[in-house]
This record gives C-alpha cells, sequence and structure tokens, in this order.
C-alpha cells in the first residue's frame, strides 16, 4: 500500500489529483468560513449546535475597529486559518530533506495578484452603512500583499483577511459576487495548495504555472460553453444573438451617455455590420482556451486575443474585466521571459493531455462562473435621484455608492417592483432562450401593456424594508460626516461597470433628505428607436 502511494504521488496524474483535491479543500474553506461564515454560515452552525441563531458564534466583526483583528475572536475562523497552516508546519517538521523554494517568477507574480487584490481593497471609499473607513485593515492588507514577495508563506492569511474583509460589502445585502475577483483567489489559493504539494514531494513534478493557466484557461472555456449550453440546439447564441442590443441597453443605462447621437449610432452602425463576426471571435476565443498549454506560443497567443476581446467587450459593453486582464498580461510577460521554465510543460503531450482533461472537469473542482445570455431588445434597469435639504433634485450615479457600487450597477432589485415583469436583467439579457425570443418578437407595445407569458411578480416586501433600512442608515451617516471621502480612494483601480450621468449631478455637497428608486424599461427597435417607460418604485425619507 505504502508503495502504491509512493508511486501514485510521483506520478503526474497523482499530482495533478492531488493538487486539485487540495485546492477543492482551501476554496471550500475560503468561500464558506473567510467570505460567507460571518454572513450567515456562521449563525446557522450556531443554531445547529448552541439552539438558538444569536449565539456568540453569531457575532460579527464588521462595526467594530478592525474586520480583520475582530474576526480572529470567532474560533471557527481562527481555527480556519491555523487548518491552512497545519500541513506546512507538519511538511517543516517531518520533511526537512525536502525544503521548500520558490523562482523569483513566482514570488513575483504571487505578490502582484495580491497586490491587485489589495490595490482594490484598499481604496474603497469610506463605508456609511457601518460609519467606518477601516484604516487599519486597509494598510495591514496593502503590506501583507507586499510581504509576500520575501514571506509567500503569509498566503493564507492574505487569503483569510482579504475575503473577510470583503464579505463587508455583502453584508446586511446581498451585495454583488466576487465572479471578476474570483481568479485571483483562485490563484492565491492554488499557490497554497502548491506549496503542500512541495512539502510532501519531493520530486514534483507539475510547476505552479502549469496550474494557473488551467484555472485561466477554466474559466475562458467555461464562458464559451456556457453560450452553447444556454442554446436548446447549440447554435442559437451565435445564429440568433444581436451584439446591437447590448449596446443599446448599456447605453440606455448611461454607458457613453454624454456622447452625441451621431458617435451612438455610429456604435450601432459598425456593430450591426460586424457584430456577427465578433461573436463568433468571442465564442472562438474563449473555447480555444482549453489549448491555452498546448505550446508556449500558443498561450501567448491565446491570452493576446483574449485581451483584445476584453477592450471589445468594455467599448461596446461598459464592463471592463481589467483584473483578468492583468492576469493574462502578466502570464504573457512571464511565457516571453522565463522560457527556459515553462519548457518543462509546454511541448510535454500528457501534461497537454491532462489539461485538457482537467478544464473539462473544472465544473467539479473549481466551479468557475460562466459569463453567457441571450441579448433581447427589451432592457429594465433602476436609476436613482435624491432630493437634498435646499429642496432640489439631482440624478445618483450608481458608482457614488461606493463601496456597494457593483451591488447597484447590477441592477438586481426586481422585488422593488409591484407588478409583473419578464425576467430580464438589467442589461437586457436572460439565460432562457425561449424569454429571449419571445422579447424579439414583440415591439413597443409591451411597454404599454406590460403582459407577456414569462412576466412574473418579484416584489418582496422584507427585501423591500431591508433595503429600505440600509438606505437610510448609508445616507444618514453620509449626511453626518459631509460626504467625508478616504484619501485613499483618489488611488482607486478602475470600476468593473460604467455608467455615465451628463446633468444635474448629485455633487454630495447638501445632505440628502429623500433617496427615489426610478424603474425604467425601454424597448429599442430595428431602426435604433426607442421606447421608454418609467416609475417611481420607491421613496426613502431621511431622517435627520
Amino acid at each position: 500500500m505504502k508503495q502504491w502511494m509512493t508511486s501514485f504521488c510521483r506520478s503526474v496524474y497523482g499530482q495533478i489529483f492531488l493538487a486539485l483535491l487540495i485546492f477543492s479543500g482551501i476554496h471550500f474553506l475560503g468561500t464558506s468560513v473567510f467570505f460567507k461564515g460571518f454572513l450567515g454560515h456562521f449563525a446557522q452552525l450556531g443554531k445547529m449546535f448552541l439552539g438558538d441563531t444569536n449565539n456568540w458564534l453569531a457575532g460579527d466583526p464588521f462595526h467594530s475597529f478592525s474586520i480583520l483583528l475582530s474576526s480572529l475572536a470567532n474560533p471557527v475562523f481562527t481555527l480556519g486559518i491555523v487548518a491552512l497552516y497545519i500541513p506546512i508546519a507538519v511538511a517543516k517538521r517531518w520533511c526537512k530533506e525536502n525544503p521548500v523554494t520558490y523562482t523569483v517568477a513566482e514570488r513575483v507574480f504571487i505578490s502582484g495578484v495580491a497586490c491587485v487584490l489589495a490595490w482594490e481593497l484598499a481604496t474603497y471609499d469610506y463605508n456609511y452603512y457601518l460609519d467606518h473607513a477601516f484604516y487599519f485593515d486597509r494598510f495591514a492588507l496593502m503590506i501583507l500583499a507586499v510581504l509576500l514577495f520575501r514571506f509567500p508563506v503569509l498566503t493564507p492569511l492574505f487569503i483569510a483577511w482579504a475575503l473577510v474583509y470583503r464579505a463587508q460589502f455583502n453584508y446586511p445585502v446581498a451585495g454583488f459576487p466576487m465572479f471578476d475577483k474570483r481568479m485571483l483567489f483562485d490563484i492565491l489559493m492554488m499557490f497554497v495548495a502548491h506549496r503542500y504539494l512541495r512539502g510532501f514531494i519531493k520530486e514534483l513534478s507539475i510547476p505552479f504555472f502549469y496550474l494557473v493557466l488551467c484555472i485561466v484557461a477554466s474559466n475562458y472555456f467555461a464562458s464559451g460553453w456556457s453560450k452553447i449550453a444556454i442554446s436548446p440546439n447549440g447554435f442559437e447564441w451565435i445564429a440568433n444573438n444581436n451584439p446591437v442590443d447590448l449596446f443599446n441597453n448599456v447605453h440606455l443605462r448611461g454607458w457613453l451617455g454624454c456622447s452625441s447621437p451621431e458617435t451612438i449610432q455610429n456604435f450601432r452602425d459598425f456593430l450591426d455590420t460586424v457584430g456577427p463576426v465578433m461573436q463568433c471571435f468571442v465564442l472562438c476565443v474563449e473555447l480555444c482556451a482549453i489549448f491555452l498549454l498546448r505550446k508556449r506560443k500558443v498561450a501567448i497567443a491565446l491570452l493576446s486575443l483574449l485581451i483584445l476581446m476584453h477592450i471589445g467587450i468594455f467599448v461596446f459593453g461598459s464592463m471592463l474585466f481589467w483584473k483578468w486582464i492583468l492576469v493574462d498580461l502578466g502570464l504573457i510577460i512571464l511565457l516571453i521571459r522565463e522560457r527556459r521554465h515553462m519548457r518543462t510543460f509546454f511541448g510535454n503531450k500528457t501534461l497537454f493531455r491532462l489539461s485538457v482533461v482537467v478544464v473539462l472537469l473544472s465544473f467539479l473542482w473549481l466551479r468557475p462562473a460562466p459569463i453567457g445570455w441571450h441579448d433581447t431588445p427589451f432592457n429594465q434597469y433602476f436609476t436613482y435621484e435624491v432630493e437634498t435639504a435646499d429642496g432640489k433634485t439631482y440624478g445618483f450615479n450608481k458608482n457614488q455608492m461606493n463601496p456597494y457600487h457593483q451591488w447597484f450597477q447590477f441592477d438586481h432589485f426586481l422585488f422593488l417592483v409591484r407588478e409583473p415583469v419578464p425576467p430580464v436583467t438589467g442589461f437586457g439579457y436572460t439565460d432562457d432562450y425561449a424569454v429571449a425570443r419571445e422579447l424579439r418578437q414583440m415591439d413597443s407595445t409591451i411597454l404599454a401593456s406590460g403582459i407577456h407569458s414569462s412576466a412574473w411578480n418579484f416584489y418582496d416586501q422584507q427585501l423591500k424594508e431591508k433595503y429600505d433600512g440600509f438606505i437610510r442608515t448609508y445616507f444618514v451617516n453620509r449626511n453626518n460626516r459631509d460626504g467625508e471621502s478616504v484619501f485613499l480612494a483618489r488611488l482607486s483601480p478602475p470600476h468593473h461597470l460604467y455608467t455615465t450621468m451628463c446633468d444635474k449631478v448629485y455633487d454630495g455637497r447638501s445632505p440628502v433628505r429623500l433617496f427615489r428608486v426610478i424603474f425604467n424599461q425601454a424597448f429599442t427597435d430595428h431602426y435604433g428607436q426607442t421606447s421608454t417607460r418609467t416609475q417611481i418604485v420607491d421613496e426613502i425619507i431621511i431622517p435627520d
């Protein structure tokens, strides 16, 4: 048995299996304990063992002076960190003949990934709901990210603290999912998994960057495959989807909102001409990511094309995946500068075939967030107005809700609407092809009638009350602090989603006394003519 285990651990098949298995365990720990622990999991755990939802495990660190330090007071959270360090301690104690060393490329890459996360997390604006800036936590994350270059062993601590710090923006509301930055966390978690293997397997033949490329390939391939999976016959997304619809919908939301009508029409005309080619390009590049480990030059070419794809998505769709772009760019630089190191797995047919299997099975070990939908000419989104103490009314840009801006940009607030509405997002898309096909066959009368077969009433009184309470607390604290901003916010990175308001935008100077939520529905026909319908669905009085 021992001989079989030794042989298994020395084989590339065994090493990849162990890497993915360990990564899955770390990912589960990171998600369930570090990120979602204080968002409800600890309360459920306490109810299970203590029979009470208001137990000592249910306490959160978000109302303290430091989220990071206060989180350590929870024994489950602290035990989670200890669990990540136990394999490292055991390997150091019992496998002294197998010292763990890191290349400069690995140190630079891991520290760079952590610095990107710390850059965004440390430069969020003041949290008005919690009424705290958490300066200690911001600087702690930045310092820890830099220290990873010299002390990679601190990676588990950085993962735990970065996740719990990010969790504040999903408290007490649903918040925004982390799919825009999850790839960065996955890379750090895979680094920890690979560190475990290095400690116990002397002849480790699976390089760290091989596993990183598998993560990147899996994320892109999952998005490409999802576009096929949501099509009843596999081809509807490529054959029937119209990218002009997405551009129209993001423009209505505010993307390029201050551009002239002529400029917007030029964009439409361009997409109308080359849109189908661009869709084929997107699908092919995403699916071809499965061949990322075929050859080094192929990987460089594919990563360059993926960056080009992201630029196109930003220009025509307002979504800037800048974190993914930086990962792709970093890998391109490494592939060019570290040729000798990369040759250890590029050109190896066995490792390439295994990478294909790893990518195909990523729905089991990685569970990447697939990005695929059907665009429609119909859109429904939310805009906001505020009335100030001096009686004036201003538009309120969604990114002004920083650090909760991504949640507001996502527009998942149909629970505020009291009437049946189509199951379509704030970007005018749906993952249900039947709904998309029905909306494409309709005209602007859908706005007048408000009725069609797929309409659904999403109204939820409890969610509305929770939303209203959040808004009141947020603006009461904002008013009391006169719109105080965190000085680090001036160094903030690009946003993930963009909208623009051109006229009468709230400048944050006068106290807000009323927050108004406006529900907008729009239908854009084949000629670019847009019909709109708006209604106020919520008015929240902000107390003095």
